[in-house]
């Protein structure tokens, strides 16, 4: 059966359930023949997936047999539903299947970390060449610092997260480009380990490292996440498994958008951090375990919601018939 030539012979049967789908209330005449055209629909959607469940028809047809199946069943889903679902199932099975590919891209952001670092302080003049001396001393003695302070701590606040939340989204709707979150990454790290050479150099390895870990180790684990979320999305076109390019693709950038919508909660909760507990004058101890609790409550999360989801096996993504690829179909 070819796809365009039932879509034209049926095109108008399509469209007409898919005008009854949309109202709120059906009479008894209507009801009857919106049941007929749904049944017709579902079979005609069964013999177009059977030769190319990939076609556009297929797609379309799928999505007005899936809505007419809602609209028959009767079970709505509101706001609150699907959000408890994305709390609860989607966003922390999505953030525990990622744990691997986290690793990795810690592994390699800190080492570049390193590598800058140790490179810069165990070269002969390269700091003087990445940076005056003059500029060196100040951005050691008072500009690291007072990076902290100089606006009121709301307004940085909001600051820090608007970025952060920016530049997650953009790694990870952005990973299918494989380069992009790579040359990322290497370049974050290597400008945090110049930081971190230029405050060695001038004696000021204390403040470098109180005021960067109390949000640093929470903004830094997001960040590494969306990462990992970008890069898993580009494997997942680079080597589909067991589906087509195009389908394995979808299903990840389903389940792994996700990821970018929790992280702009996460990166707030960093912000707050960032602006009201690095900034403040309690002891460094203290700023320091309210990010490493942070962090570790996001390990918590992911992995006591997330690893039962996947043992049952979930994976994030969208139930197979909201997802569009797969519907279930009445004869």
């Amino acid at each position: 059966m070819d796809p365009a030539l039932l879509a034209q012979l049926h095109g108008p049967q399509w469209m007409h359930l898919e005008q009854l789908s949309k109202k709120a209330r059906l009479n008894p005449s209507d009801a009857a023949e919106f049941l007929t055209l749904y049944r017709a629909a579902s079979k005609d959607l069964s013999r177009i997936v059977t030769v190319a469940p990939d076609s556009e028809t297929a797609a379309r047809l799928s999505v007005i047999v899936h809505r007419a199946r809602t609209h028959l069943s009767s079970i709505p889903r509101g706001p609150m539903s699907a959000f408890v679902r994305f709390a609860v199932r989607s966003l922390p099975a999505s953030l525990y299947r990622l744990r691997w590919m986290l690793l990795g891209v810690s592994v390699f952001f800190l080492g570049s970390a390193v590598v800058a670092a140790v490179w810069a302080l165990n070269t002969p003049g390269a700091l003087d060449a990445l940076m005056p001396p003059g500029q060196q001393r100040a951005f050691a003695e008072d500009e690291f610092v007072e990076y902290y302070k100089e606006n009121p701590n709301s307004v940085f606040a909001l600051g820090v997260w608007t970025n952060n939340a920016w530049i997650a989204v953009q790694w990870v709707a952005l990973g299918i480009t494989g380069v992009y979150v790579v040359f990322g990454l290497l370049m974050n790290g290597v400008n945090v380990g110049f930081s971190a050479a230029v405050m060695y150099a001038h004696d000021h390895e204390a403040d470098f490292w109180s005021y960067i870990l109390p949000h640093g180790i929470p903004e830094i684990t997001c960040i590494l996440i969306a990462a990992a979320a970008g890069l898993q999305i580009f494997i997942a076109w680079v080597i589909p498994r067991a589906m087509t390019r195009g389908q394995a693709l979808a299903k990840e950038a389903r389940s792994l958008m996700t990821v970018a919508g929790g992280l702009v909660f996460f990166l707030f909760l960093s912000g707050l951090v960032e602006g009201f507990i690095t900034p403040n004058p309690l002891p460094v101890w203290l700023k320091i375990s309210v990010g490493v609790g942070l962090t570790l409550g996001i390990f918590a999360y992911a992995t006591l919601l997330g690893r039962p989801v996947l043992l049952a096996g979930g994976d994030g993504d969208l139930e197979e018939e909201r997802a569009g690829y797969r519907t279930v179909v009445a004869y």
